[in-house]
């Protein structure tokens, strides 16, 4: 089981949804802290930085920062790739996004639709790196060597 140390509150009940049912466990780090040296699980700490093919992606800082240019995520494309990259190859489904995004709003297709765009294009200086649509499911970010 791949365990997920996730130290934002806020994003914690939310991708604890959207990995029920994919074999990872989300926890804050206080809950495993005492058990890591046992247990070893793969950790990824989410509030720090995080290389992500030739990018260094901030969650805290809400920035993607390739060469030295930084880019300047808005808030739900943050949201959107930190989801992704605690998901990494795994697939995302439209609806556990839009309940992380949009909690108790409707939202139509198009507005998620976009905002992967967005992100597609950002992302884009970095061939390695790639989101999918996984036809009439959702989305998967992949990273090739």
């Amino acid at each position: 089981m791949k365990i997920v140390i996730i130290e934002n509150e806020d994003m914690l009940s939310s991708v604890q949804y959207a990995l029920q049912d994919k074999g990872i466990r989300a926890d804050k780090l206080g809950v495993l802290d005492g058990q890591l040296k046992e247990i070893k699980p793969d950790v990824i700490l989410m509030d720090q930085s995080v290389k992500l093919g030739s990018f260094n992606y901030s969650p805290i800082s809400m920035t993607l920062e390739r060469n030295g240019e930084v880019t300047h995520l808005s808030i739900s494309q943050n949201k959107l790739l930190y989801l992704l990259c605690v998901c990494m190859n795994i697939t995302v489904t439209r609806e556990e996004i839009c309940r992380m995004l949009w909690p108790e709003v409707i939202v139509i297709d198009q507005s998620l639709n976009n905002l992967i765009y967005q992100l597609r294009k950002h992302l884009s200086a970095d061939p390695r790196i790639s989101i999918e649509t996984i036809r009439g499911v959702g989305y998967q970010l992949q990273l090739t060597e």
